[in-house]
């Protein structure tokens, strides 16, 4: 089987080149959580003078943080590696201090996806005037763009399959892993529900037999004497149980991205 090797914020920079560095680093983010590179803990907090409780979200490293990581994963690692923990808060004012997000996107994504061949840089002058570089796909990345698409808008079956074919759905989250948050089909209690039936079954089928690509860095151990890739689960969505949305979870985010002025685009 064949691996595309990318991290869901690089999937999003090829199939949607506009989008923000900000739902980039959201999406890093999660991914880095999911795949437990990352750890987060719910801490209540005592009230303050005629104030309700409350709970903080605390960020810390995680059991496998010292996996090999991509420059956008390592820019947001090393200032959790410089702490022991930090308030989500703390840690958006200060990852803000060091980069926004169109620098996020621009020197830490699109430089690399430019360097492995997927992007390359046009000079153009803006208005006749002002030299303007943009970014469009080379023909690698079209068609990893048309592959990552592919498999994306099979999400819509998921639901269909889980009623009716466990082994190809199960084949499906593994085949997608984390990138299933690219997916606007389903909301996270739906992904949730997913995980916890297609943990309990073992299909008998490989993931090879439904799925010939997979879309992310396969962690060791999970491929077969014949470089296919077995039915496992990749997702701990058990770790989100304590969210009701991503949105709690970007919340710190958007506000202190807001206050930093918003986020620029690359040109296609």
């Amino acid at each position: 089987m064949e691996s595309l090797n990318l991290t869901p914020a690089e999937s999003l920079m090829i199939i949607s080149p506009k989008s923000s560095g900000n739902e980039m680093i959201k999406l890093t983010i999660m991914d880095l959580v999911l795949r437990r590179v990352l750890n987060i803990n719910i801490e209540g907090k005592e009230p303050k003078f005629l104030k309700k409780p409350y709970n903080t979200i605390i960020v810390s490293k995680g059991d496998l943080t010292g996996i090999d990581l991509k420059p956008h994963e390592e820019i947001l690692i090393d200032l959790i590696l410089e702490h022991s923990n930090l308030e989500l808060k703390e840690f958006a004012e200060m990852m803000y201090d060091r980069f926004d997000s169109t620098e996020y996107k621009n020197k830490f994504l699109i430089n690399y996806l430019v360097d492995k061949g997927y992007f390359k840089r046009q000079r153009k002058m803006l208005l006749s005037l002002i030299p303007h570089t943009s970014y469009v796909l080379t023909d690698k990345g079209l068609e990893i763009k048309d592959k990552i698409i592919e498999l994306l808008d099979e999400a819509k079956y998921l639901d269909e399959w889980i009623r009716e074919d466990l082994g190809k759905a199960k084949a499906y989250l593994s085949v997608t892993g984390t990138h299933i948050l690219l997916s606007n089909v389903y909301k996270l209690e739906d992904i949730r529900k997913f995980n916890r039936i297609l943990s309990q079954i073992k299909p008998e089928s490989k993931t090879s037999d439904y799925f010939s690509y997979y879309l992310y860095a396969v962690p060791i151990g999970y491929l077969d004497e014949y470089g296919n890739l077995d039915s496992f689960d990749f997702i701990d969505i058990s770790v989100l149980d304590s969210f009701d949305s991503f949105n709690d979870f970007y919340s710190d985010f958007d506000s202190v991205d807001a206050e930093d002025g918003g986020d620029g685009g690359v040109g296609e």
